[in-house]
């Protein structure tokens, strides 16, 4: 056998052996994912059919936002979002890059003239594949850009929350931001957050057979579940009142030279929150505006209710407080006398209390104590009369160191009593005129509905409906407990109602009654005031609670001249808009 011959038989073997190799290692594989890995079957078939499957998570409509009256107070629209791809338009103009990037920023900047040229082209030379440089726009700027047709330019749609009318209510609704994990929304104070989950609704999903590109195909398989709108919510908001409302406050806080301010509005009979207002306020639409903007005293974020978080020492409006507690117990009557001679001393060591200025009174009523906002008088019932045991539970049932529940976040105020480490007999005969306590203005307002309403303290509210997807709830008006008796209420309306003649916080062919306030805080200045009016409106068949409070005004510090023609104001409005009958010839 030639030597050629041998050597071509040796590579026939060896291409034998090497298919036979093959065909072993094909057959051991076979076996391996067949028989050992026959588990394993369905996740290799599921990360293949993941490679051309597109599973997206569909967010729901948040629900909307109604006033009491029907109109809309948050809703949801589409705004555009703007975007350059930097890195595909440098590839598009290779030739005259700078020039054309100088072009297409100063072209974008004449649509959109809140972000600066010099911005934009450091956006144009971001090495990334898109860059968002604005956005939400308005849609007549959308239309612009789209007529410009930008090369590498897009438009990327996005659903925006939106409050039609601007900063009104703002620290009641609160605000909405994009969720931590990105899908959906969440709410950020106010009505948004405490019924976020209502609002949210739920999300839906789709999944559906891709192209290469990722876009569905129209002949594959798809399926998915649709989301659950957010549910929309009425509120006991009367947008008009609450117009009325702030819009007076931000003047009054300007005109008095004060730091800030509060109003409520409470329908007597119902306990629903017709307005709630605080000065300064902010713009839902363009929260991110007033980062960093302090509100009320106390609070370090202008979106926060003041209403329900910043809580004070009354002063003279809790005077109104100590007599439904003295009269309850029938210890005094409207013309029970003391001397004043403008302080009092007590024999016990229990420090010497002081009327406004020292001023002092003579032989006065207790009507006269209001009348005059006397602290001798106030601290000599709580002293004389009352005693911790005669104080302290009215001031429990008048809600006082309890938050109301309405809206968070929400601060309890509080007090000390007899029971309490460091309380001194001193405690009681300040708290009696509104020191050594703090309130918030709503549970002051909410003291003042019970005496309005016969000695019956409702549940306040503020969302009067909730309509989920068809099922509808409505909040009905709750008793949470009688505070004094209904003789002791009519009693305290007609002297509270002599305070506002005296104090001449009248309106015509309506009686009202009031209590002013001029609080001091221990340590600071005398003329460093919360100056405040509380009281309702009409006298003698209440339909609404009034409180007005400006904290630190300084062209006027008195609350009977400084939040008194505010109150005034309030009231006329609210007998004009809701028709009340007048209860009083008009002269």
């Amino acid at each position: 056998m030639s030597s050629e011959l041998r050597r071509a038989r040796n590579r026939q073997m060896v291409i034998f052996l090497l298919v036979c190799a093959a065909i072993v290692f094909l057959l051991g594989r076979l076996y391996y994912w067949q028989i050992l890995q026959s588990n394993s079957g369905y996740r290799l078939a599921q990360q293949a059919s993941d490679e051309h499957i597109s599973s997206e998570i569909v967010n729901a409509p948040r629900g909307l936002i109604f006033d009491a009256e029907g109109h809309l107070l948050a809703t949801n629209v589409v705004r555009d979002d703007v975007y350059i791809e930097p890195i595909q338009f440098a590839t598009d103009h290779p030739d005259n890059y700078q020039a054309d990037v100088v072009l297409q920023a100063h072209k974008l900047h004449e649509v959109l003239s809140n972000v600066s040229e010099d911005q934009l082209v450091k956006d144009f030379y971001a090495n990334l594949a898109a860059v968002r440089v604005a956005g939400p726009i308005e849609p007549a700027q959308s239309a612009q850009l789209r007529k410009l047709q930008l090369p590498d330019i897009f438009l990327e749609p996005r659903t925006w929350r939106h409050y039609p009318a601007g900063d009104l209510a703002a620290q009641v609704l609160g605000y909405v931001r994009e969720a931590d994990d990105g899908h959906g929304t969440q709410g950020v104070y106010g009505i948004e957050y405490k019924y976020n989950k209502l609002l949210a609704g739920k999300p839906g999903s789709f999944t559906a057979e891709t192209d290469l590109s990722g876009n569905p195909l129209t002949v594959g398989s798809s399926s998915g579940q649709s989301p659950v709108n957010g549910a929309d919510l009425t509120l006991t908001i009367d947008s008009d009142i609450q117009y009325k409302v702030q819009s007076g406050l931000v003047d009054t806080v300007k005109q008095a030279g004060a730091q800030s301010g509060t109003a409520v509005v409470i329908n007597v009979h119902t306990g629903a929150i017709v307005a709630m207002a605080g000065a300064p306020t902010f713009d839902p639409n363009q929260y991110g505006d007033y980062a960093g903007q302090k509100g009320c005293i106390g609070s370090e974020e202008v979106y926060i209710n003041p209403a329900l978080y910043c809580s004070y020492e009354p002063g003279s409006t809790m005077k109104a407080i100590t007599m439904a507690a003295a009269l309850d117990q029938k210890l005094i009557t409207p013309d029970t006398t003391i001397n004043d001679p403008g302080y009092l001393d007590f024999s016990d060591g229990t420090p010497r209390v002081t009327n406004w200025r020292d001023k002092g009174y003579g032989q006065e009523t207790m009507t006269q104590v209001l009348q005059h906002s006397a602290n001798v008088g106030a601290a000599y019932v709580a002293y004389h009369y009352l005693k911790p045991q005669g104080l302290y539970p009215y001031l429990e049932r008048f809600g006082f160191g309890k938050p109301t529940g309405v809206l968070e976040p929400e601060d309890a105020g509080g007090y000390r009593t007899d029971t309490s480490s460091g309380w001194t007999m001193s405690d009681l005969t300040r708290q009696s005129f509104g020191q050594s306590i703090t309130v918030t203005p709503l549970q002051l307002a909410m003291a003042y509905q019970a005496i309005a309403n016969g000695g019956v303290m409702m549940q306040p509210y503020i969302v009067a409906s909730v309509n989920d997807n068809g099922h509808v709830q409505t909040t009905q008006p709750h008793v949470q407990r009688r505070v004094i008796s209904a003789d002791t209420a009519k009693t305290l309306a007609g002297m509270l109602s002599q305070v506002a003649t005296f104090n001449a916080i009248t309106i015509p062919g309506y009686s009202t009654a009031i209590k002013t306030g001029t609080a001091t805080t221990q340590g600071l200045e005398d003329d460093q005031t919360e100056a405040s009016v509380a009281g309702f409106v009409p006298a003698s068949q209440p339909q609404f609670v009034i409180l007005v409070k400006l904290d630190r005004p300084t062209h006027n510090i008195y609350g009977g001249t400084a939040a008194g023609p505010l109150w005034q104001a309030i009231a006329q409005q609210l007998m004009w808009h809701y028709a009340v009958t007048p209860d009083q010839p008009v002269a």
